[in-house]
């Protein structure tokens, strides 16, 4: 009768030991009875004996083989370790819906092999040229490589490049991209280049899809795994290679639950496997830039764009002064100018294609009384109500509540209530009076609920027939269309009046990522950016392409203020419905905190949350921060171990994280 210690997906810090009549092996899936249900849990060892007297028996033994092998199981263990969070709810993060379920680990569909190979028909630039060679020097050593290439590059194409050389050698290759938007375009051009098998994995694949991608992989064969952050933890025997495909995005950080990182994991996963890891991007991240500084990471650069294509022109609108000629209507409230309008209809008039970007999907923003000022507010939230006129309710874009607006002002009874602030739905609806005989495709998250409604839009838009893409930040990366000849960026000013210190990077980050999808053939493309602050300094950094010197400048003042990259932050945010209750268990922990007497690392708060209320729940936040990571993680290791030793009020929720980035 063996003992085993077994991970189950519950919020402890512990693991379970039970005993086992049958053959069974370390990563295997087991059965066992957990207070009055039956769980799945996975292996972690097999022991001689245990702490406590009176073991329960497992059920049953799912697996003759390892689901998880021993470099995932490394992985994971110090992924637990890295973010305090426990080694059961890590794991079945890392496993598919059907895995932890129990069911059984079979393929129901392979996939099939690309059915023709297209060799391009194009040179490699001498700079792509270098980038490969520089990568492929160490295919067999751990070593991190920044790909930073202006829009354009051909950054895609170092990438097949370097993944073909690694399937050569019977290697696998893991690519990360942010956004599940971005996965099928990228699909579609490595299936038309290698001869491998290629497997999608992202959140909008059914169980059994994610299944099969998950155990071809397991068994290798799979040659590339092509993912969004969950993609991470996919086990891959022979793994040679880690891409990550536009870095800087905050779309690798989960941010519920176990929060990790997918980015900042690529790094361990290289590390223990000994491979080479590269990130590539245009608008390179703080964190990316301060490696490269410190010699952690190699920088290489691609300047030009491919072919003969030129990067776009940029030039500003100053709304303050511009406003289109339309009759009664407020200039404040106007989304276009009459300059952006006359360029909209220049390069339409020549069959292109323009996009104009705005990130706030639905109608209008506000829903408002102009008598007495009265806004529609979120009963549940500290947010007000988005109004989506398709289907004429208020919605709040927090917690998802929805009601019918009024006719009449609930306050001054008057018939009064009007519209403030444009979305992408009421952009439309403007545009379609300008150009209405011109095609507009809106692409946000109302229009590509459906399945396959993304895809349609983007086959459509890759047609390059004269269309007006109106779009929320979905577009506002990774796409390529050629006969897009102008983007127009709206409603740019709320990232310089942010609350997070992240704003402006993200901002430039941003302008320039939308930027490039303009112009991206031989012909020069241009982008109008509308703002009322055009004498901001993050512009002149923009309209001359120098998004490098703008981040050093940033990192001059991050050093200054001691902010990361140049310290290191943790995130304790209690939640409760009362709001007393929240707030007090923050201030026990943060006594507690005092108490563990670490000199080196700084708490602040307990703080309010920006939205202080969401769903009905009051959010307050404890911060701590270090420049000694290792004493920051001391001090959060030695905070869990007591604890329990505060007795969190009826009600209250609360959680870790690790490297916040909201």
């Amino acid at each position: 009768m063996a003992i085993i210690e077994v991970a189950i997906p519950v919020p402890l810090h512990k693991t379970f030991d039970y005993q086992c009549n049958q053959k069974v092996v370390v990563g295997v899936r087991v059965k066992v009875p957990f207070t009055r249900k039956k769980v799945v849990g996975i292996v972690l060892t097999i022991k001689d004996k245990s702490n406590f007297k009176q073991l329960k028996s497992v059920e049953e033994v799912l697996d003759d083989k390892p689901i998880l092998d021993k470099p995932i199981l490394d992985f994971l263990f110090w992924s637990t370790k890295y973010y305090h969070h426990p080694i059961g709810e890590v794991i079945s993060a890392a496993l598919p819906k059907n895995l932890r379920l129990g069911k059984e680990a079979v393929i129901k569909k392979m996939a099939d092999l690309p059915d023709k190979i297209q060799e391009p028909d194009f040179a490699t630039t001498d700079e792509q040229n270098i980038a490969i060679e520089k990568i492929l020097k160490s295919t067999h050593e751990y070593r991190g490589f920044l790909l930073h290439g202006i829009t354009g590059s051909g950054k895609t194409e170092v990438y097949l490049r370097i993944t073909q050389t690694m399937l050569d050698e019977g290697k696998q290759v893991l690519v990360l991209v942010p956004e599940i938007g971005l996965t099928p375009q990228m699909i579609t051009r490595f299936e038309s280049r290698l001869n491998t098998r290629i497997v999608a994995i992202h959140s909008q694949l059914n169980e059994t899809q994610k299944l099969d991608a998950y155990l071809m992989a397991k068994n290798g064969k799979a040659g590339v795994v092509l993912g969004t952050r969950s993609a991470i933890f996919a086990p891959m025997p022979n793994l040679g290679l880690i891409i990550i495909d536009e870095e800087h995005d905050g779309s690798f950080k989960q941010q519920s639950s176990f929060r990790y990182s997918a980015r900042d994991l690529c790094f361990i996963r290289a590390k223990q496997a000994n491979i080479p890891l590269v990130l590539g991007t245009a608008t390179p991240s703080l964190e990316t830039l301060k490696n490269v500084i410190d010699k952690k990471i190699t920088h290489l650069t691609l300047t030009k764009r491919a072919g003969d294509a030129v990067l776009p022109k940029v030039s500003l609108i100053d709304m303050q002064s511009n406003f289109t000629p339309q009759g009664g209507t407020e200039k404040s409230d106007n989304a276009l100018s009459a300059v952006l309008i006359e360029k909209m209809r220049h390069y339409l008039a020549q069959e292109k294609q323009v996009m104009l970007f705005i990130n706030r999907r639905g109608y209008a923003p506000v829903y408002f009384c102009k008598e007495c000022g009265w806004k529609a507010q979120c009963t549940h939230c500290d947010s007000g109500m988005i109004y989506h006129r398709h289907i004429n309710r208020l919605k709040c874009h927090h917690c998802g509540d929805e009601k019918m607006p009024a006719h009449t002002c609930p306050d001054c009874h008057q018939p009064s209530l009007e519209v403030f602030g444009y979305g992408t739905e009421r952009l439309e609806e403007t545009l379609s009076s300008y150009f209405s005989d011109v095609p507009i495709i809106r692409i946000d998250r109302d229009t590509t609920r459906r399945k396959k409604a993304f895809a349609e839009h983007l086959k459509q838009i890759n047609s390059g027939k004269p269309c007006i893409i109106v779009g929320t930040q979905m577009l506002a990366k990774g796409h390529d269309f050629s006969n897009l000849a102008m983007v127009g960026v709206l409603d740019t000013d709320a990232g310089l009046l942010s609350l997070d210190f992240r704003a402006t990077e993200h901002l430039a980050q941003l302008l320039i990522q939308v930027s490039g999808r303009a112009g991206r053939n031989a012909e020069q493309g241009e982008v109008v950016i509308q703002t009322r602050y055009p004498n901001h300094p993050i512009f002149n950094y923009v309209l001359s392409s120098r998004y490098i010197q703008f981040a050093t400048e940033l990192l001059k003042q991050r050093r200054s203020a001691k902010m990361p990259p140049f310290s290191h932050q943790a995130l304790l945010c209690a939640n409760a419905k009362n709001k007393q209750n929240a707030e007090d268990f923050l201030k026990k922990a943060g006594a507690l905190l005092k108490n563990i007497q670490m000199d080196s690392v700084e708490t602040w708060g307990p703080v309010a949350n920006v939205i202080e209320k969401k769903s009905d729940y009051y959010y307050f936040n404890l911060y701590l921060q270090s420049t000694d990571r290792s004493a920051l993680h001391q001090m959060l290791a030695t905070f869990h171990q007591h604890i329990n030793t505060i007795k969190p009020k009826s009600g209250v929720r609360w959680y870790l994280d690790v490297d916040p980035i909201e």
